[in-house]
């Protein structure tokens, strides 16, 4: 019997993921468009319940080839708790080539290069990290709790140990009037950072959220359906990437596309642009939050990536 005591979320390329729950609740459960672990206090899952389900699994010579851990941020956990992890899988589930799971730009800077480096050889891979946006000012109003430099240097980290990853960006999250400009300042990081995959999210605003109650206090003002399909054709055209695979194909996204990159770059970027014109007037300038209500895919609680 696994051990699971919290929500189980997963990535949807951990499709064919053996899920192990590393932690309950996100360590940080601070930013303002999230709401997913507000009810789920954070704790690292016990160590004997990971080994038990490591043991578990090994004993019954599963065919998994990928372990993604489970949690809101489960490589929030220290350096030895997480190569013992690894340990256990090489020695239990030989079969196993790589171990994922959700990291962000601080779980990443508290690890240094050369414990990076050692979790590569565990077959650590595909970290799943929510970047969001490259625009301080707007990290700082979501209390990410990283800036875009901090970001640049996890980035660069990872790149450096052969650690692959995920990015994940929303559409949006710096508000109307500014699509461009987010969309730029995203660029120019991912540029640099070049991740393996990357998933774009159009923002929604998520009641029992903080960002829910500046919108409602008038303290923030989403982009319209049209200015959010603009945002990404931009940041589209603007990225100069090498080896990337590009999903925007999240149910909140009003048009979607996937493809790789850089070789379907303006094919992307024409379907988007092409998709403008499958909507209304009064839902392209309409706020996007308002559309998603009206279509009923808004929910209690939820997470941006």
């Amino acid at each position: 019997m696994m051990h699971y005591r919290g929500k189980v979320f997963r990535p949807p390329f951990e499709e064919k993921s053996l899920l192990i729950e590393a932690t309950v609740g996100c360590s940080r459960d601070k930013c303002a468009f999230c709401s997913l672990y507000h009810d789920t206090p954070f704790s690292p899952s016990p160590m004997e319940d990971i080994e038990s389900d490591i043991r578990f699994i090994g004993r019954n010579r599963t065919l998994f080839k990928r372990v993604f851990l489970v949690g809101g941020d489960p490589f929030c956990l220290p350096f030895n708790r997480l190569q013992r992890i690894g340990e256990l899988i090489g020695e239990q589930m030989p079969r196993v080539e790589t171990i994922g799971c959700y990291a962000s730009v601080r779980n990443i800077l508290a690890k240094t290069p050369e414990q990076l480096a050692q979790l590569a050889q565990l077959g650590y891979a595909g970290l799943n990290i929510g970047f969001e946006t490259g625009l301080d000012d707007v990290l700082a109003f979501m209390d990410k709790g990283n800036t875009a430099d901090e970001a640049r240097e996890a980035f660069a980290r990872l790149n450096e140990a052969g650690i692959p990853f995920t990015l994940n960006l929303v559409m949006g999250l710096a508000g109307t009037g500014r699509g461009t400009e987010n969309a730029l300042a995203n660029a120019a990081i991912v540029n640099e950072a070049q991740p393996q995959l990357l998933i774009v999210t159009a923002l929604n605003v998520w009641p029992g959220s903080k960002l829910y109650d500046y919108v409602e206090a008038g303290e923030f003002t989403p982009p319209t359906l049209r200015e959010i399909i603009e945002e990404e054709v931009a940041f589209l055209r603007a990225t100069g990437l090498e080896d990337t695979f590009f999903f925007g194909m999240h149910e909140l996204n009003p048009v979607r596309v996937n493809g790789n990159l850089p070789e379907d770059r303006d094919f992307l970027a024409a379907e988007l642009e092409a998709g403008i014109g499958r909507f209304p007037a009064d839902q392209l300038d309409a706020q996007i939050r308002q559309i998603y209500r009206e279509n009923g895919l808004v929910r209690r609680t939820g997470r941006m990536s």
